[in-house]
C-alpha cells in the first residue's frame, strides 16, 4: 500500500468514528506514524483530504463494478444485480462515514463542502444510469432520469435498513427483488412520456454531470499517470512508449487485437495504470 492510500484509509477510520470537525491532521499523522508535515506534502487541507477520501471509495466501487461488467459469463440481469449487491456490502461497510457526511454540521453549513456532496451524488445517479441502460438497452433511454430516481428510491431505503441490521437478508435477494420491481416500472413507463431530463438534474443538485470517459480521454488519464509514475520511481521511457503505441493502435479504424492486448497487459502491471486500463478494456 502506498503512502497517500494508507493515509486516505486512516482518515477513513478517523472520521468516521469522531466525525469531521473533530479529527486533526496530527492524529491521522500519529495513526500512520508519520509527520503531520508528510500529509500536507500530500494533501493541501483536511478538506482535500476528505475529497480524495470520496473519490477513493467511488474508485474502489467502480473498480469492483468493472470485474462484474466484464465477466462474459454473466447475463445483463445478473450484472445488473450483482452491482446492486456491490452497492449493498459498500454501503454497509462505509455506513458510519455516510452518516458523519449526511449529519455533521461542517457539511450544512460550508457552500465548498456541500458543492462537493452535490458532486458525489451526481456521479452516483450517472453510475445507476448507466446500469439501467446496460440492462434495458436504448428503449429507456428517453425515460432515463426517471427510471434513475425511481432505481435510487427503491435502493436507498433498503440501503439504510440493511446497513442498520434492520433487514436481515441476504443482499442477493434483495438485488433480485428491486430488479423484477424495476421491470414492472419500466414497461409501465414506456407508455407515457418522461417527466425529468438533465436540465432538471442539474438544477437541483448544482452540479454538472459527468460523461463516461471515451478513450481520448482514458489515453490522456494514462500519460498522466505514467508521468506520476515515472517521476516516483525513476523508471525508463518503455512506459510512455507503451502509451504510444497503444494511442496509435487505438486511433486506427481497425486495430490489431493481439497488439492492443500486448499493450494494455504491460501497462496493467503498474498498478496505478489499473483502473484506466480496464475502462479501455470495457470501451473496446
Amino acid at each position: 500500500m502506498d503512502r497517500k492510500t494508507e493515509i486516505i484509509l486512516a482518515a477513513k477510520q478517523k472520521f468516521a468514528e469522531f466525525g469531521f470537525q473533530q479529527v486533526s491532521m496530527q492524529s491521522i499523522a500519529e495513526a500512520c506514524k508519520i509527520s503531520k508535515a508528510s500529509i500536507y506534502k500530500l494533501f493541501d487541507s483536511k478538506e482535500s483530504l476528505l475529497d480524495e477520501l470520496l473519490q477513493y471509495n467511488h474508485q474502489q466501487l467502480t473498480n469492483m463494478a468493472a470485474l462484474i461488467e466484464v465477466d462474459k459469463s454473466l447475463s445483463d440481469e445478473a450484472r445488473f444485480e450483482r452491482k446492486i449487491v456491490l452497492e449493498i456490502e459498500s454501503f454497509k461497510e462505509n455506513k458510519h462515514l455516510i452518516q458523519m457526511l449526511m449529519f455533521s454540521p461542517p457539511f450544512k453549513e460550508s457552500s465548498e463542502l456541500q458543492r462537493h456532496m452535490n458532486n458525489v451524488r451526481a456521479i452516483l445517479m450517472r453510475w445507476h444510469q448507466e446500469m439501467l441502460l446496460n440492462l434495458y438497452g436504448e428503449k429507456v433511454e428517453p425515460l432515463k432520469w426517471d427510471m434513475t430516481l425511481h432505481l435510487l428510491g427503491l435502493l436507498n431505503p433498503y440501503l439504510k435498513m440493511m446497513a442498520d441490521g434492520v433487514i436481515i437478508r441476504d443482499p442477493a435477494e434483495v438485488a433480485h427483488e428491486l430488479k423484477l420491481v424495476m421491470d414492472a416500472i419500466v414497461t409501465d413507463k414506456l407508455r407515457r412520456a418522461p417527466l425529468l431530463d438533465e436540465q432538471h438534474i442539474q438544477l437541483h443538485y448544482h452540479a454538472d454531470l459527468p460523461e463516461s470517459p471515451g478513450k481520448a480521454e482514458l489515453m490522456h488519464t494514462i500519460f498522466l499517470q505514467i508521468q506520476d509514475v515515472t517521476t516516483n520511481t525513476l523508471q525508463d521511457e518503455t512506459l510512455t512508449e507503451a502509451a504510444d503505441h497503444l494511442e496509435n493502435e487505438l486511433a486506427k479504424d481497425k486495430p490489431a487485437a493481439y497488439l492492443v492486448e500486448a499493450l494494455l497487459t504491460y501497462l496493467d502491471q503498474q498498478s496505478l495504470l489499473k483502473e484506466s486500463i480496464r475502462s479501455i478494456r470495457l470501451l473496446m
